[in-house]
């Protein structure tokens, strides 16, 4: 017990929980916009020990960033090995976790900080490579599939009322940049006929 007669949490928890409030503050503010002290007083830790554990912000919120990304990763690790079954797979986890695109989109924003870019420009091109890698799709399909990602993360952050059309239209921008998956034969199981709009 600490003086204050709360129990001291092991480090790994402390620093899951500071995390944890980073990602919800960076997800709101982004970098520029979110200070230490919000963060600690969301973790219920003080500022310096944020410091102590982090450094900066900056590396706080690459943290974060990168905790996103192979939030992401994971998703598509999970699901068959499709660009309609990995396109489903992003937007289930967008809704059930609608910080992971709100830190992917800030992690974007914050791109003229030159180290945030070069960490965001890896991550991104390491998620462009798994799913060449996953999917055996093209440089064009890859593009397109973040395309259709990026409409999907804006979307649901934005909570626009169209989703369920957003949805459809990137199930059929996938299914015709990848003619020979389930999706595209007809058997029902493509992107817009899994996802509640």
């Amino acid at each position: 017990m600490t003086a204050g007669g709360r129990a001291r949490l092991p480090a790994a928890a402390r620093r899951a929980g500071i995390i944890e409030a980073a990602d919800a503050e960076f997800a709101a503010n982004g970098l520029a916009g979110t200070r230490l002290e919000a963060i600690a007083g969301r973790a219920g830790i003080s500022h310096p020990r944020i410091v102590q554990m982090f450094g900066t912000k900056q590396k706080l919120f690459l943290e974060v960033v990168h905790a996103a990304f192979d939030r992401i990763e994971a998703a598509f690790d999970g699901a068959e090995p499709s660009l309609a079954a990995l396109g489903t797979a992003y937007v289930r986890l967008l809704r059930r976790d609608p910080t992971v695109g709100l830190v992917v989109l800030q992690g974007y924003a914050a791109a003229a900080d030159e180290a945030v870019r070069e960490a965001v420009r890896g991550r991104h091109l390491g998620l462009m490579a798994a799913l060449a890698r996953l999917t055996g799709a093209d440089a064009l399909q890859v593009r397109t599939f973040f395309a259709t990602g990026l409409v999907q993360t804006v979307s649901v952050a934005l909570e626009l009322p169209g989703q369920r059309a957003d949805t459809a239209w990137s199930a059929w921008l996938l299914e015709l940049a990848d003619p020979g998956a389930p999706e595209s034969r007809g058997d029902g199981r493509g992107l817009a006929s899994r996802e509640p709009g």
